[in-house]
């Protein structure tokens, strides 16, 4: 009896394409999350309307604003701006080669960095996708390996 390893070829190639396709899917799945959980946590971290109109009144209406602008439009300039960090999450780029998948994800708002090294937005945010995703990952692996 001789042994013949095209059946054993064949299961490990299925098994590969299995794992770069649900592997590819579950990378940009979490991506996603991650970044619906930033803007998520960035909504929560903004001032609301209340502490806004509470700094305001607590200043007597000196704020800081541009030349000519009345200290009330610039409170109501404030007001609606207040999403914009949340806004600002955005997927930048996303690379494949190999067995490797990096999806890049940035802010391009001007004071990002200040908000972020204050309120951690990212770090907290995950925080939270890192803890499903191993159990995610297991998941993946058993259906890959089913295959077999």
């Amino acid at each position: 009896m001789r042994f013949d390893p095209s059946g054993l070829t064949q299961a490990f190639d299925r098994m590969q394409k299995a794992a770069k396709d649900k592997g590819k899917n579950l990378a940009t799945e979490q991506g996603n999350f991650f970044l619906r959980t930033t803007r998520k946590l960035g909504y929560i971290v903004a001032p609301t309307k209340d502490d806004l109109f509470a700094v305001f009144r607590k200043l007597g209406g000196k704020i800081r604003r541009k030349k000519g602008v009345s200290p009330m439009k610039e409170l109501m300039r404030r007001i609606r701006a207040r999403g914009t960090f949340a806004r600002g999450w955005k997927i930048d780029k996303v690379e494949s080669s190999g067995t490797r998948i990096r999806i890049y994800i940035g802010n391009a708002i001007k004071y990002a960095g200040i908000v972020e090294s204050k309120d951690r937005v990212a770090s907290r945010s995950a925080d939270i996708v890192g803890a499903g995703y191993k159990t995610k990952l297991q998941k993946l692996a058993k259906q890959v390996t089913s295959i077999f």
